[in-house]
């Protein structure tokens, strides 16, 4: 009981109260359970974590930005992260770590305080995967190739990046709407091909007029 992970995951649970809970290492998620606290920790999916307290009567209400800073910044060191580069707003602590100076989407570390400490919480233990080395696509080759893709019928025969979560089916690319109004180059989060092994692949995210959300294309 002294891998890595496993070490990892002990600061983590430290970090959110947990210290004196054993944590269940036996399956997939891993557990730990204190009261209506509960950690859980899938190894097999990446490291992908989530925590949640029931809120107490009076400590449900948002506190200020400073405080959720504060109390987050022990479970984002815990999780191998730098408190200094995330964001606050009502209450919520968001950090998206870098990739060779470059942003991610998708690996994003979540913390949400109130009054009485971390609420729920979510995040990556560890590293990320790498892909297979290969030439990347410029924007706009990718956008060309977004295009080429948007236009066939919808199929579920490839998994697209940024899927929320390891149970989320294969998904076809985004139609398109009449106006793209920008592109950057980040790290996205992709499943691979049977949906159970996240890794952060090199991508574009395309902005558009008319949806809040990007479309992301594989560089």
């Amino acid at each position: 009981m002294d891998t890595p992970g496993q070490r990892r995951a002990l600061a983590l649970a430290g970090a959110l109260g947990l210290a004196e809970t054993p944590i269940a290492f036996g399956g997939n998620p891993w557990r730990a359970v204190q009261g209506e606290a509960k950690l859980e920790i899938w190894p097999d999916s990446g490291g992908r974590w989530r925590y949640q307290r029931q809120p107490t009567v009076n400590g449900s209400e948002v506190t200020d930005d400073g405080k959720a800073r504060t109390v987050a910044r022990p479970v984002l060191r815990a999780a191998g992260l730098d408190p200094a580069d995330a964001r606050v707003e009502n209450s919520t602590v968001r950090l998206e770590p870098r990739v060779e100076g470059h942003p991610t989407w998708g690996w994003e570390t979540e913390v949400q305080v109130d009054r009485s400490g971390v609420v729920y919480a979510s995040g990556w233990l560890g590293p990320a995967g790498e892909g297979t080395e290969r030439t990347l696509l410029d924007a706009a080759q990718a956008f060309a190739r977004l295009q080429t893709q948007a236009a066939r019928p919808p199929t579920a025969s490839k998994a697209c990046p940024a899927a929320d979560r390891p149970q989320s089916p294969p998904c076809p690319p985004p139609r398109l709407p009449s106006l793209v109004t920008g592109a950057r180059f980040v790290y996205a989060l992709d499943w691979g091909t049977e949906g159970h092994h996240p890794r952060l692949v090199p991508a574009w995210l395309f902005t558009r007029e008319d949806a809040p959300d990007p479309a992301v294309f594989a560089a």
